[in-house]
């Protein structure tokens, strides 16, 4: 479902308005278009937020598996550098693989550090996807493994989740991605209004969290 910006603004607006009575009066302490400033500055966050945890089904994944160029280490892992953009990585696998991954761990993970023992690691049979940032401020992703004697490491497929970004003035998404987005959208806003109360009322709305 495709809307513009200023839709979903106004949709996001509409929802606080239904649950706010005294709306004039509270336009009224803030200035007014105060409301809307405050709706359209965390509309990308609120977004950006429901796609962290939506499921695969309702996200416009994309495939990035001819972007990646692997960086093989003689224990059988390796490397691929993930696009600047990258916000959730949705699912990985490498050539000689039997599944893909589809959970990921950051390196803060405690299965993490396992993969730094060789008998412990992920494998072909239950590989182990690291997603983090290296010293250079790149998104990396580190892969657990292949068999060590394996001399070329191919990506089979990768699929991303870019962070969102504005298309012909607006945004496209599945209906109830959009309408969660709205009320976590009207939570934050309320947050920020120090309405805890409707705020919480609105985060109950949630439909991914």
């Amino acid at each position: 479902m495709f809307l513009t910006t200023d839709e979903w603004i106004n949709r996001v607006k509409t929802d606080m308005e239904e649950l706010t009575p005294d709306w004039d009066r509270i336009v009224s302490q803030t200035g007014g278009a105060d409301i809307e400033q405050y709706i359209r500055a965390k509309w990308p966050e609120a977004l950006a937020r429901q796609l962290l945890v939506a499921p695969e089904s309702i996200c416009r994944g994309v495939d990035i598996s001819s972007r990646l160029s692997p960086e093989m280490r003689q224990d059988g892992s390796g490397r691929v550098v993930l696009p600047d953009d990258t916000l959730r990585m949705l699912r990985f696998e490498m050539k000689g693989w039997r599944r893909p991954v589809t959970r990921f761990i950051d390196n803060r993970h405690p299965t993490a550090e396992k993969q730094l023992n060789p008998y412990a690691r992920g494998g072909t049979e239950k590989p182990v996807a690291v997603v983090s940032g290296d010293e250079q401020g790149r998104i990396v992703l580190d892969y657990y493994s292949l068999p060590p004697y394996m001399h070329r490491h191919e990506v089979k497929s990768a699929v991303y989740l870019p962070l969102p970004q504005e298309q012909e003035n607006g945004y496209d998404l599945y209906p109830l991605l959009g309408d969660s987005a709205c009320y976590l959208c009207a939570a934050l806003v309320f947050d920020i209004l120090g309405q805890s109360d409707k705020a919480e009322i609105m985060r109950k709305q949630l439909l991914y969290t």
